[in-house]
């Protein structure tokens, strides 16, 4: 049931990235919400939920997108594994850290998504990645607060439910 539950947030956050989220683009610059999510849910409820995540989240990306197959779903399932690490290691009602993962994910997908396009063949696009990183960041800073609340959201409905 839990697997499901966070399939259902990943099909909601690829939806949402793929309808609204263009709608909102400033000058061609799109926050990633899918990544948004995925580094919350990470930090809200661990490794295994990050990786998950990641997967489901990258591999429907990676059916939408017409960039190379398989970018997005390593990039996502690293991060939400990577920053899944420091779930028990971090206070989760403080409003700053998810801030500070967002931003710092958003560097670590941008480079990881810059190597991965060096190993695909796609050098000339690095540039332009790189470029987008910074007003990404700002979207992904803007995003955090209410997706973050949502996913500690989840995790006290997840928890009720298994202790009701």
């Amino acid at each position: 049931m839990r697997v499901l539950i966070w399939f259902v947030i990943m099909l909601v956050s690829v939806s949402l990235q793929s309808t609204v989220i263009p709608v909102i683009s400033i000058g061609g610059v799109r926050p990633d919400f899918v990544l948004v999510v995925v580094i919350s849910a990470a930090l809200t409820r661990g490794r295994e939920t990050g990786l998950l995540c990641g997967a489901f989240g990258g591999i429907l990306q990676d059916l939408l997108s017409a960039g190379p197959f398989g970018l997005n779903t390593l990039t996502k399932m690293l991060l939400g594994l990577l920053i899944g690490f420091f779930e028990r290691k971090v206070n989760q009602g403080n409003l700053l850290l998810p801030l500070v993962a967002i931003a710092a994910g958003t560097v670590g997908a941008t480079l990881m998504s810059a190597m991965f396009l060096l190993f695909y063949g796609f050098g000339a696009s690095i540039l332009a990645v790189l470029w987008q990183m910074v007003p990404t960041i700002a979207y992904h800073i803007l995003l955090a607060a209410p997706v973050h609340a949502a996913m500690l959201w989840v995790k006290r409905r997840q928890a009720s439910n298994l202790g009701g």
